[in-house]
This record gives C-alpha cells, sequence and structure tokens, in this order.
C-alpha cells in the first residue's frame, strides 16, 4: 500500500499518450474511450496525495511523479484539443506557457533550498482543466468550453501572481542582488 500513490501518478502519466491518440482518432469508439479514461485519470489525481499521506508514503519523489504526471497529461491533451478545434487554441498556449514558468519557479526555490509554495489559484486550475478536458472529449457547446477556458486560464494567470508575490524575496535575490548585500522588502 506503501507505493500505491506512486502507481497511481505512473498509471496518469502511463495514459496520457493512450487519451492523446484516443481523442486525436476522433471517432465515436475512441472518443468515448478517451472521455471515460479522461475521468478516470481526473479523479485519480485526486485520490493519490492523499492516499499517500494517509499511509505515510509521502515523499519527493511521489511529489514530482504527481506533479509531472498531472502538467504533462493536461498540457498533452490541452494541445491535442486545440488541434481538433474541440478547445480553443489559445487555452492550450496560455497553458504550456504557465506550466514551463512555474517549472523555472520551481528551479529558483529548489536552488535556493526552498520548496515551492502552494498557489490555491493552481489548484482552481487544475481542478478547471480536469473538468474541460471531459466536457471538450464529450462535444459540449464552444461557448461552455471557451468559458471554462477563460476561467482556467485567469486560474493559471492568477496563480502565477500567488506565486511570483510569495517567492518575490527568492527571486530578487535570484536576479537582482546575488553579490551584494542589499535587503529585499
Amino acid at each position: 500500500m506503501r507505493c500505491a500513490a506512486n502507481v497511481i501518478s505512473a498509471s496518469r502519466l502511463a495514459l496520457t499518450p493512450v487519451v492523446a491518440v484516443l481523442a486525436a482518432i476522433d471517432t465515436p469508439g475512441t472518443r468515448t474511450a478517451a472521455l471515460v479514461l479522461a475521468i478516470l485519470v481526473g479523479l485519480s489525481d485526486f485520490v493519490d496525495g492523499p492516499l499517500a499521506r494517509r499511509y505515510a508514503a509521502a515523499s519527493p519523489f511521489g511529489a514530482l511523479l504527481d506533479m509531472t504526471s498531472d502538467k504533462v497529461f493536461m498540457c498533452t491533451l490541452l494541445i491535442v484539443l486545440a488541434a481538433t478545434g474541440r478547445s480553443p487554441a489559445w487555452v492550450a498556449w496560455i497553458m504550456t506557457s504557465r506550466e514551463l514558468l512555474v517549472l523555472f519557479l520551481r528551479v529558483v526555490a529548489s536552488s535556493r533550498g526552498r520548496a515551492m509554495p502552494i498557489a490555491m489559484f493552481g489548484k482552481l486550475k487544475t481542478f478547471m482543466i480536469y473538468l474541460l478536458i471531459p466536457l471538450a472529449l464529450f462535444g459540449v457547446t464552444p461557448y461552455a468550453i471557451a468559458f471554462l477556458a477563460a476561467a482556467a486560464s485567469a486560474s493559471a494567470l492568477g496563480s502565477l501572481v500567488e506565486y511570483a508575490v510569495k517567492m518575490r524575496r527568492d527571486l530578487a535575490a535570484e536576479f537582482l542582488c546575488r553579490d551584494t548585500k542589499w535587503t529585499v522588502l
């Protein structure tokens, strides 16, 4: 039971290309299979973390695997949905760019011996994307998808601001005050 959370995260990563191919083929059968798998992947993201904590199996590797699985799945599916015309391309650009910027912030935090702070807007963004993907696969009206994409993008951008505020000292020290004794507020 100790490694169950990591198995769940790894299966989410392994299912990403399967769901992406099924979504790209876009026949009634493959669309249904992609929809079911996307829902299972989304639900699994809300299970692995609590499972790891419950059984005292949380680890830095598990956290990295969980985070990586989420980002790879979401960005891949948003790109496939945009390429097949079921979701706006701009949401795929915003989310992929946001994930690369957050990765950069994680590197800055790690280089300073710190953990990345939690951003509540980031959790909201993840929830909205895990809602958007199945709805887009299901074929919900483009207006509903655009609204959800806009809300997810706003929360993604909000999380970037939240991260920047929480990490302002680390960012300033990394880029402005490397070899000086300046005080950063």
